[in-house]
């Protein structure tokens, strides 16, 4: 079972990544973890508010679960599990947590990743991901598929991020 994250910002685009991701990793069993993080309130006024509403509970729609279940019934023999899971902070120390918490192997990310905030404490993944010690895949190939289980058997699907 493979474990990866995919950043999301609530839209088509992550899906978009997902689906490619699963092409390029056929035959393997994974798990995806969308992923957000959010920076923590710093104003007194923002920590009070923050206690009521969590920022992504307006960005969850019901078309990002429909969009969850698409890609999980469309890649039945793939797709173990794919959730949503967000974090609060920016360290990469806490990045590091919650990776070794989610026991996460892969993260994609393309270098042509643009990050767009979905909400005013949106914090860009991308820091994090090159500070984590986890394999950044930055450019997938559609062409090869990847039979192995074997992680040295990325490089020939995948431009890895070093």
């Amino acid at each position: 079972m493979t474990n990866i994250i995919i950043p999301t910002d609530f839209n088509a685009a992550s899906f978009q990544l997902a689906e490619q991701a699963l092409q390029a990793l056929e035959g393997r069993s994974v798990n995806i973890i969308l992923f957000h993080a959010f920076e923590l309130p710093t104003s007194e006024f923002d920590l009070l508010m923050s206690g009521r509403k969590k920022p992504y509970q307006d960005l969850l729609t019901e078309s990002f679960r429909q969009s969850c279940k698409q890609l999980k019934d469309q890649y039945p023999k793939t797709v173990q599990k794919i959730c949503f899971k967000f974090m609060d902070g920016s360290s990469a120390a806490l990045f590091r947590n919650f990776v070794d918490a989610n026991e996460v192997d892969l993260i994609i990310c393309p270098e042509h990743y643009r990050f767009i905030p979905a909400h005013k404490l949106s914090v860009d993944p991308r820091p994090l991901f090159k500070k984590s010690g986890i394999t950044v895949i930055q450019e997938l190939n559609q062409r090869k598929k990847i039979p192995s289980e074997n992680r040295e058997m990325f490089a020939p699907a995948f431009n890895v991020a070093s």
